[in-house]
């Protein structure tokens, strides 16, 4: 009976260890699903923890701040910070799409740079732990606008040939191995209109193309949007805001929204100059308003900075906001991808 007790607690010490082994291989490693690679960031983080949501935090990178050569760098410059995720250009707001794609009308309308080894990028990031986002800028688009539209800066959101354009980038990006798309200036221009009228028809046009891209991609890649930080104020419901994002029509189709909550975008002087009341405030109010995961955008760049604080305290004050709501990521945006005073204000923090 001793020599089985021996072989018993020798088993059960084999299947703790087997099983440390797995959970650590679930945790560092990247999932591979049929030809897709992707982090999982859902990952069992302990025995006890089987399932642990893992917060995305992560920044912007334009299509000419990352390469095949500098994606280790940038991978281990958001790990040394905290940082597990980046939100790549895929379709910028000049019409540009930074890969090599196959769809025959990007190639009509000059689209196309193809300035992106764009899987071996995600390769080295998901390698290395990084949640890969692919942003996709849908109806600022001069280049589509001059096919579709009679030129200028926007592509109408109800020109059919314009949403199908998107929507079949959309299902391309999601075949590349990112683990999400996000779409950005999904929204009628900001000029025409004045904020008091109906705009209901312009609410369910943009809903609707939304759909259309979520039933068009890869149901194992999760779709996100980027939408105007006044969005996520009550009144947004009413749908009398002429750009046609009411996030009413859009959370249930929408794994993440992510309202751009830049102080410097707004009008009231007590939100201007206090970015850590505004973004404390905004997801106080979606939280409380929506149910679909919430992931701001906050400001990481000089404009409207309060005198008396430079960057780095804006920046701080931002993220001890954030800090208050437990669970919540973000993103930071910095439209020339510089994050040194990011990374110093998350340095004078932890001291």
């Amino acid at each position: 009976m001793p020599k089985l007790d021996s072989v018993k607690v020798i088993i059960a010490v084999k299947s703790i260890v087997v099983f440390s082994v797995i959970t650590m291989l679930l945790v560092l490693t990247p999932v591979n699903v049929g030809q897709r690679t992707f982090v999982n960031i859902t990952t069992p983080i302990g025995h006890e923890t089987q399932g642990e949501t893992r917060v995305v935090k992560g920044v912007y990178l334009h299509s000419r701040s990352i390469s095949g050569e500098s994606a280790g760098d940038w991978a281990e410059t958001l790990n040394a910070h905290g940082f597990n995720a980046a939100v790549i250009d895929v379709k910028n707001v000049h019409g540009e799409v930074t890969y090599p794609s196959e769809v025959e009308l990007a190639h009509e309308i000059g689209a196309t740079t193809g300035r992106l080894d764009i899987k071996n990028i995600i390769s080295q990031l998901h390698r290395e732990g990084i949640y890969v986002i692919a942003r996709l800028t849908c109806f600022k688009d001069r280049l589509m606008a001059a096919r579709c539209c009679g030129g200028g800066e926007w592509a109408n959101p109800e020109d059919k040939l314009a949403q199908e354009y998107n929507v079949r980038l959309a299902r391309e990006v999601s075949t590349l191995g990112f683990d999400e798309i996000q779409l950005d200036y999904i929204r009628y221009p900001d000029g025409p209109g004045k904020i008091g009228g109906d705009y209901r028809a312009r609410s369910e046009v943009i809903s609707e193309f939304v759909k259309r891209v979520k039933r068009a991609i890869d149901p194992q890649v999760r779709l996100s949007a980027d939408v105007y930080g006044r969005t996520i104020w009550n009144w947004n419901s009413k749908n009398t805001d002429p750009i046609g994002q009411n996030l009413d029509y859009l959370e249930d189709t929408l794994d993440v929204l992510s309202p751009m909550i830049y102080p410097s975008h707004y009008n009231n002087p007590d939100l201007v100059y206090n970015p850590n009341k505004l973004v404390d405030i905004s997801l106080k109010t979606g939280k409380e308003r929506l149910s679909t995961e919430i992931r701001p955008f906050i400001q990481g760049f000089e404009r409207a900075i309060p005198q008396g604080m430079d960057l780095v305290s804006y920046i701080q004050e931002e993220l001890k906001a954030l800090e208050s709501h437990k669970g919540t990521g973000f993103l930071v945006w910095n439209p020339s991808s510089n994050y040194e005073s990011l990374w110093k204000a998350i340095q004078e923090m932890e001291g």
